[in-house]
Parts: structure tokens; sequence; C-alpha cells
């Protein structure tokens, strides 16, 4: 796995109001039917961080996909 940043597509369970989402400040949000899906560049460390953060909210992952574009 590299340690570069890569753009990620997190999708939950849920629509996330603003108190769930300001706990992924870096990330944008959009609503798409009964789920929240956020999408930002990442990092390692700031993947998991991530991971660890829906996990302490209890929040469903659904989905998780990286796209190899470099950063803008």
């Amino acid at each position: 796995m590299s340690t570069e940043p890569a753009l990620y597509t997190i999708r939950v369970d849920g629509l996330l109001g603003a108190t769930a989402l300001s706990a992924f400040p870096t990330l944008t949000a959009e609503h798409r039917a009964a789920q929240t899906v956020l999408v930002g560049y990442l990092d390692r460390s700031g993947l998991y961080g991530v991971l660890a953060q829906l996990e302490m909210l209890g929040l469903d992952l659904v989905e998780l996909s990286r796209s190899c574009d470099p950063p803008r």
C-alpha cells in the first residue's frame, strides 16, 4: 500500500448530519438515497483515521474505493 495521497470514496449507510460530518473535515459529503458518500484525498494514516472515526461513530461502511489519480 502506497503512503502517497489518493482519492478515496467512502459510502456509509444513513444520512449524516452536520455534527457527524464534522468528524471528517477534510472530506466532502453528498447524500445519495439513504446513504452518505464521503470523498477526498487521504494518505495511509488519514485513511486509517477516517476508518477509526467511522467505527467509533458506529457507522456501517458500505463501500470504500480508491482512485490512483494524483492530488491536484
